[in-house]
């Protein structure tokens, strides 16, 4: 994974290393993912646009399962320049190859598929499915236009549509 190193003002970028610190503490030492949330969201007005998006792929995650895909949408649909920091360039590279047309695929308890988090791969729903106890395994199309992020971690070929 290639990391980016923008050019900021030293005040900004140790505010954004501060709060970068208190994520890091609160997942990898007090393994507590609402900890984590609650941190960016008091503190994302005071991150530079770069850290923004680059934590809020972190944040995302750790914490971004169903019970939270309102507060991601609406987090996800800022405003704020530099957007492509929520992916790696290699990931954002993959993503511009993609055919303008892709099938996805989710696994989920509710019948009506509208999450946010979708897979590339059948195999990998499938295993989901089969791992979490999941009711449906669902697919559609979408053009890669309404694809917000490709995140290539875990095997995973996550899609986030908005």
């Amino acid at each position: 994974m290639t990391r980016r190193y923008p050019v900021l003002k030293k005040k900004v970028a140790e505010r954004d290393s501060k709060i970068a610190k208190k994520l890091i503490q609160a997942w990898d030492q007090e393994h507590n993912s609402e900890k984590v949330l609650h941190i960016y969201l008091k503190n994302k007005h005071l991150l530079s646009h770069y850290r923004y998006w680059e934590l809020m792929r972190t944040v995302w995650i750790i914490c971004g399962g169903v019970e939270e895909s309102d507060v991601f949408r609406n987090l996800m649909k800022s405003k704020r320049p530099h957007r492509y920091y929520f992916s790696t360039p290699e990931e954002s590279k993959l993503l511009r190859e993609l055919p303008s047309k892709v099938t996805v695929y989710r696994a989920q308890d509710g019948s009506i598929a509208d999450g946010l988090s979708w897979t590339l791969s059948k195999d990998y729903a499938e295993l989901y499915k089969e791992q979490f106890g999941k009711a449906y395994l669902f697919h559609r199309e979408v053009n890669r236009e309404s694809i917000f992020a490709y995140i290539n971690r875990n095997l995973e070929e996550e899609i986030i549509i908005l």
